[in-house]
């Protein structure tokens, strides 16, 4: 048999046979395999990748699964025990290094020195999925996404510090605002008409669609009305309209002093009142619940969308008998 590279790599990576098994087909020696591997510079496995693959093809636990046998259960138990006593070591270590709490550690990089979770990981010579999860154990709030991109650009940006009414002029820059809010309002428009429009569902409206189901409620999500507005949830039926209002981007009064918010809450106060008004103009009733109502009483909410819905009702039924 005539050993060439394309044998090998078919043999090694489709067939996934050892180097071993290999010179038994071949009918040579390992070595001579490990020669011709050499000459044609083909990438062996790791031995982690090796083991692997041959505690799959050998192994005693093919084939079984925590559920289906107690052995592999234990083995799995002891594996999981293993890593969460090296993962406290590391963390006692981390502590001890830098003389914090983890969680303070992990709050003072984050918010103090303005470091991101990439960072963060370094610094602390963790993996990043292991600072988004302590950072969601902890409950530590992420910074609103338009100060993250600020911290992006940094003084240095060619554009740090300055507007557009400095750049342009006041009446110049109004007329690219215009030209451009009308624009972006197009497109919406048309991918709203098309079911294009990549919205993404976020925890709370989760959490209240998961309800809704539960009660039989039917509802259309990212309902647009009028091609002006798109609404979290609607109960066409009835004409109820469902938003969903984070604490910080919607300024909960419960939560934020209304005479100090900044930019950015200021306009989607703005903008909610003003859509409001024009949903309760075109005969929708409007209920809009905070983050904060939602994760803390889920039932409350419900109650409040059934108690309005069941009104609407009687009115249809008074309507239809004083006729």
């Amino acid at each position: 048999m005539v050993i060439t590279k394309e044998i090998l790599q078919k043999l090694y990576f489709k067939d996934k046979k050892s180097m071993r098994k290999i010179a038994k087909e071949c009918d040579v020696g390992k070595t001579t395999i490990e020669y011709y591997f050499k000459k044609f510079k083909i990438k062996r496995r790791s031995h982690k990748e090796a083991n692997k693959l041959a505690s799959k093809e050998h192994g005693w636990t093919r084939g079984l699964t925590k559920r289906t046998d107690k052995r592999v259960a234990r083995l799995a138990e002891g594996i999981k025990k293993a890593y969460e006593i090296k993962r406290k070591n590391k963390i006692e270590k981390i502590e001890k290094s830098f003389g914090k709490p983890l969680n303070e550690l992990i709050k003072y990089l984050y918010w103090d020195r303005k470091f991101n979770q990439e960072e963060i990981s370094k610094k602390l010579k963790i993996d990043r999925t292991t600072v988004i999860e302590l950072m969601k154990k902890f409950n530590i709030q992420k910074r609103p996404k338009y100060q993250y991109i600020s911290l992006l650009k940094g003084k240095k940006h060619s554009m740090f510090g300055k507007t557009w009414n400095l750049l342009y002029g006041k009446s110049k820059a109004d007329n690219r605002r215009k030209i451009h809010s009308d624009r972006f309002r197009e497109l919406t428009i048309k991918r709203l008409n098309n079911n294009e429009f990549p919205f993404l569902d976020t925890k709370i409206e989760l959490s209240l669609a998961r309800e809704l189901l539960k009660e039989g409620i039917l509802f259309v999500k990212q309902y647009n009305v009028g091609n002006r507005f798109s609404c979290d949830f609607a109960i066409p039926s009835h004409k109820i309209i469902i938003e969903c209002d984070g604490d910080y981007w919607h300024a909960n009064p419960q939560l934020y002093n209304r005479t100090n918010l900044d930019k950015r809450q200021l306009k989607n106060i703005k903008r909610d009142l003003f859509k409001d008004k024009y949903l309760r103009e075109n005969g929708w009733i409007v209920i809009r619940f905070f983050e904060s109502e939602i994760k803390s009483n889920i039932k409350r909410c419900i109650n409040k969308i059934k108690f309005i819905i069941e009104n609407q009702e009687l009115k249809k039924l008074n309507l239809l008998l004083t006729r």
